[in-house]
């Protein structure tokens, strides 16, 4: 196991596009399924160390926040690579820790790469933005305004709820490396 840092990103990007399929519901879930300001994306798997020690406190942190925050998990990981990352038992760790959330698959890996997730978890907080066109609000889509571990984000969380930007100076996300097909 190796220790990975997520790249810097760009903040105020725009939340890629997606549409991919959640293992435990069987629906597809897009961007567009996305209900509140604030939105958390995270790339897991079940595997992953760094994961494992954090996904409880995050399944607790979203079913806390599910009425102001909406919450998607992705994983990306090469299944072949790591059995334990297949869907089916994608469905029993998403059971097994209580997802009040969708747990989506990203097959062919190119959401991971539109995001530029590199680890496990890399988390992602997209706020919605409203620019004024002609005197008016207008929805505007989702920027990023934190991509961090997750010891601080419910600290980012609760300064998002007030602000577009968090208060604090922010890391990058370590875990393990996404396992990318060959």
């Amino acid at each position: 196991m190796v220790l990975l840092e997520s790249h810097g990103l760009e903040y105020g990007k725009a939340l890629p596009g997606f549409v991919l399929p959640d293992v435990v519901s069987k629906r597809n879930i897009s961007n567009k399924d996305l209900q509140h300001d604030i939105a958390v994306i995270a790339f897991i798997c079940n595997h992953c160390p760094y994961v494992v020690r954090i996904i409880d406190e995050f399944s607790k942190l979203a079913a806390k926040t599910q009425d102001h925050v909406s919450w998607v998990a992705i994983s990306a990981n090469d299944p072949d690579y790591r059995k334990q990352d297949s869907p089916d038992n994608m469905v029993k760790f998403a059971q097994d820790h209580r997802f009040s959330f969708p747990y989506l698959f990203d097959e062919s890996q190119e959401i991971a790469r539109r995001f530029g997730a590199v680890c496990t978890p890399d988390i992602f907080v997209y706020k919605r933005s409203l620019r004024r066109a002609s005197g008016a609000p207008q929805e505007d889509g989702y920027s990023l305004v934190y991509h961090d571990r997750f010891e601080d984000l419910e600290k980012a969380i609760n300064d998002l709820k007030t602000a577009d930007k968090v208060s604090f100076e922010t890391k990058p996300s370590a875990g393990c490396s996404i396992k990318w097909k060959n």
